[in-house]
Order: C-alpha cells, then sequence, then structure tokens
C-alpha cells in the first residue's frame, strides 16, 4: 500500500525566497553601508508566531516581539544568518536557527527574527 508523505497544508503556503547579505559603502550616502540581498532560492512556506511552548522551550532563551517561526516542507537549505523575504507582504526576516522536528514528517522549521525597516 503507497501512502503520501504528509504536507503542510497548501492554502497557508506563499512564495519565500532566501538571500546571503552583505553590505559594501556606498559613496552617495557619505560612506555609509548597504545591504545587498543575493538570493540563492525560492520556496513555498509560511511564517507563524511562536506558540507559549516554543517560547518556554526556546534553545537561545530569548526572543523578541518580532520572533517568529518558518515552515517549509520544500527541499531547501537554509542556514543561520541568511535574509527571507515573505514575497507576499515584502517582509524580511533573519534566520536565526532551525529547530528540530522528527524525520517523519518532511517539513523543516526555522526561528526567524523579524526586521524592521527604517
Amino acid at each position: 500500500m503507497f501512502r503520501e508523505t504528509p504536507r503542510l497544508p497548501r492554502a497557508l503556503l506563499h512564495i519565500l525566497t532566501v538571500s546571503n547579505r552583505t553590505f559594501v559603502r556606498d559613496p552617495a550616502r557619505g560612506g555609509q553601508s548597504r545591504p545587498i540581498d543575493e538570493v540563492i532560492a525560492s520556496f513555498w512556506g509560511v511564517v507563524m508566531p511562536l506558540s507559549n511552548v516554543d517560547l518556554k522551550y526556546l534553545p537561545e532563551g530569548s526572543y523578541t516581539k518580532n520572533s517568529q517561526k518558518l515552515y517549509t516542507d520544500d527541499p531547501v537549505d537554509i542556514d543561520p544568518g541568511q535574509i527571507v523575504r515573505d514575497t507576499y507582504d515584502g517582509q524580511l526576516y533573519t534566520v536565526k536557527t532551525e529547530l528540530c522536528h522528527n524525520t517523519i514528517h518532511p517539513m523543516r522549521r526555522y526561528l526567524v527574527e523579524g526586521v524592521v525597516n527604517k
């Protein structure tokens, strides 16, 4: 008997991109540095708020009001420090760490921190 692998609900997901961020000096801005994002991959995922259980057992021991969880079941490699852009609303997130999950489900979870644009 064939069993399909469980998947995240498609109605929740939308396109996200993961990028490496570097900073360059910008002479037009008086030598201040500005970020340049190099898009590595696009994938289907969703960013959701942290639950009370997440807040209790966070491995880093701290969180802010901008802390969120990113869920995906696409085979994409995301490393801490990379930038994720939500193409639905344009919000940027810095990836903090991958959260553990069982090996039966292909879902991957990451702790991300929302970037406040000024």
